[in-house]
C-alpha cells in the first residue's frame, strides 16, 4: 500500500494528500487545544511576539471569553474538516476549497489589519504571513491534483476517492 501511494501515477494528488494530511492535522490539534487548554495557544502567542521583539502582549480579554475560545476552536475545527473532506474525496468535494480558502484567508488579512494597527505586536504579522501561505497551499496543492486526476480512474489512485461520485 505505502509503495502504491508512493509510485502512484499521480504524483501531485501523492503530494495533495500528504499536504493536506499536515494541514488536517494542524488545524485539527490546535482546535482540541484551543477547547481544552486555551492559555496554551495565547501563551504560545505572547511568546512568539516576544520573540520577534514585539511589545509586552497583555491578553487579559481574551483569558476572560470562552466566547472567543469556543468561536476560534469552532472555526478551526472547521478548518480540520473541510481539508479532511478535500482528502477523502477531492473529486466530490472539491468545491469545499472556496469555503475553506475564503475563511482562512480572511483570518489571514485581520492579521494583517491587527498588525497594521498596532505594529508593536509583530506576531500578528508573522500569523498573517502563514495563513496567506496556508491559504496558498491549499489552492496550490489541490487544484493542481484536481487537474491532474481529471483524467485519470479512480482505481488507480492512493488512496481512492471514498464515496459515489454524483
Amino acid at each position: 500500500m505505502i509503495k502504491r501511494f508512493f509510485t502512484q501515477p499521480s504524483k501531485k494528488y501523492r503530494n495533495f494528500q500528504i499536504i493536506f494530511t499536515i494541514l488536517t492535522l494542524n488545524f485539527f490539534i490546535p482546535s482540541l487545544s484551543y477547547i481544552f487548554s486555551p492559555q496554551t495557544a495565547i501563551d504560545q502567542f505572547v511568546q512568539l511576539n516576544a520573540k520577534l521583539g514585539g511589545s509586552q502582549y497583555d491578553p487579559g480579554f481574551e483569558m476572560n471569553s470562552r466566547f472567543w475560545y469556543f468561536l476560534g476552536a469552532a472555526n478551526v475545527m472547521t478548518l480540520a474538516l473541510m481539508c479532511f473532506l478535500l482528502q477523502f474525496n477531492l473529486r466530490r468535494f472539491y468545491a469545499v476549497l472556496v469555503p475553506l480558502t475564503f475563511m482562512k484567508a480572511l483570518a489571514a488579512t485581520l492579521w494583517l489589519a491587527g498588525y497594521i494597527h498596532s505594529p508593536e505586536y509583530p506576531g500578528c504579522l508573522s500569523a498573517a504571513i502563514l495563513d496567506y501561505v496556508t491559504s496558498a497551499a491549499f489552492v496550490y496543492f489541490a487544484v493542481s491534483a484536481h487537474r491532474d486526476i481529471a483524467s485519470k480512474a479512480d482505481d488507480v489512485l492512493v488512496p481512492k476517492p471514498c464515496g459515489k461520485m454524483q
